[in-house]
């Protein structure tokens, strides 16, 4: 038994591979903005007291994610990630092009709009292809190859100066990855629960009304469920988002790092904090998810707190590793069970809804502490108030979300046949 949970069959490895490819392009590109904020603000003359804003603006791009990530419970998996994937192309080649900061936050916004779909869509495809005595296995892979674009971009940041570009040369390298990925891709099969329950569907043309099923169907057949995780998803992401997107600015503005400096830390930090998402994988198999998500919820909450509050270097680089391994920890886990705790008539649905949810929170976090930032007269006071909020997401985690690890996601979730709704 031990051996099988450790090895994939080949055509689950191929999988995994091709799916979590594009995770790798997409946490490069946040990674980028994350570690050349100053650069970019500075060439693209963004205001001090607009960069948090700014920053928020583009993740909503997850709003208009959602639309894409629901239509993969209408057409199928494989045909958005072909689409997704496209549309990140080439927002991502245009975003090195851009002229002044309104183009630059236009291209950002839609390629977050399609990097977004993909990782829920990620998510999905993994939660319904992998053996349920894997799954935590599995996604905690899946998220550690995402996370070394992470590295990636921390490793060419550190060359930012040299390249003849500056910061745009990023974006180019990514769009030429994200073409290999596009070619790559072309072999990926759709998932078979969802060819079983397209199988399954009346071949008959489908309203407009009826295409919505997987909207009314995520609120009315689980809506205990849905609204426990919104409860756990808002005020984490309110808390920690912008306690991660300030790291960069805060390192090279509060303490003096050069931008070599800032990416050996990340690419150092990264590299040991990858770790985080292999533990959880496989501790909450092992553990189950709500322990693992209560820990690492905690642990994350304390330790950025820390890393924005201490003077002493030695902690500042303690602490923000910690925090890094507790946070990916935290992530895998959440996405795991987003990804189990509905049916597959409307799995990318509620995948989509999660994100909404989370970018959501985590912009109005980014917008008071653009509020708060006069007020409290720095970014870590700002911060730190925020992060206050984190912890309240441990109490639904633990009070109301049922326990997926090692079970089907039939008996995790069943389908529920619910009563048509009045068109």
């Amino acid at each position: 038994m031990a051996r099988f949970e450790l090895k994939l069959p080949r055509e689950q490895a191929i999988l995994l591979l091709l799916v979590g490819s594009s995770l790798f392009i997409n946490n490069y590109d946040l990674g980028i903005y994350a570690l050349a904020l100053p650069q970019i603000q500075a060439s693209l003359a963004i205001p001090e007291q607009n960069v948090g804003f700014y920053t928020g603006i583009m993740r909503f791009g997850v709003l208009l994610a959602f639309p894409l990530a629901f239509m993969a419970d209408v057409v199928g998996r494989k045909r958005l990630l072909l689409i997704t994937i496209a549309g990140m192309t080439v927002a991502t080649l245009l975003t090195g092009i851009a002229q002044d900061h309104v183009q630059f936050l236009i291209l950002q916004t839609l390629a977050r709009c399609f990097s977004y779909a993909e990782d829920m869509l990620c998510y999905v495809i993994v939660a319904e292809e992998i053996d349920p005595r894997m799954r935590g296995w599995a996604l905690g892979r899946l998220a550690a190859l995402g996370t070394l674009g992470y590295a990636l971009s921390s490793l060419l940041y550190t060359q930012i100066d040299v390249l003849p570009h500056g910061w745009r040369d990023f974006y180019f390298i990514g769009a030429a990855g994200l073409v290999v990925i596009l070619l790559a891709r072309r072999r990926l099969q759709e998932t078979q629960r969802f060819a079983d329950l397209r199988a399954a569907r009346p071949a008959i043309r489908r309203s407009f009304h009826e295409h919505l099923t997987p909207i009314f169907s995520l609120v009315r057949a689980y809506p205990g469920r849905f609204a426990a995780l919104v409860a756990t998803t808002a005020p984490y992401a309110f808390g920690v988002a912008t306690a991660l997107a300030f790291t960069s600015k805060f390192l090279q503005e509060t303490h003096g790092y050069s931008p070599k400096e800032v990416g050996l830390l990340q690419l150092l930090g990264g590299a040991i904090s990858i770790l985080g998402y292999f533990a959880a994988g496989r501790l909450s198999d092992r553990l189950g998810r709500r322990a693992v998500l209560s820990v690492s919820i905690g642990l994350v909450s304390v330790l950025l707190a820390a890393f924005y509050l201490t003077g002493d270097p030695r902690l500042l680089i303690a602490s923000w590793i910690g925090a890094l391994f507790a946070y990916f920890a935290s992530d895998v886990t959440l996405s795991a069970l987003g990804s189990e705790l509905f049916p597959t008539s409307y799995r990318s649905t509620s995948a989509a809804a999660r994100s909404v949810i989370n970018v959501t929170a985590a912009v109005a976090g980014l917008a008071v502490e653009s509020a708060i930032y006069p007020l409290v007269g720095s970014h870590a006071a700002a911060i730190v108030l925020l992060l206050c909020a984190a912890p309240f997401a441990i109490l639904p985690v633990l009070l109301f979300l049922p326990e997926t690890a090692m079970r089907s996601l039939d008996e995790v979730s069943p389908e529920v046949h619910l009563p048509p709704t009045a068109p």
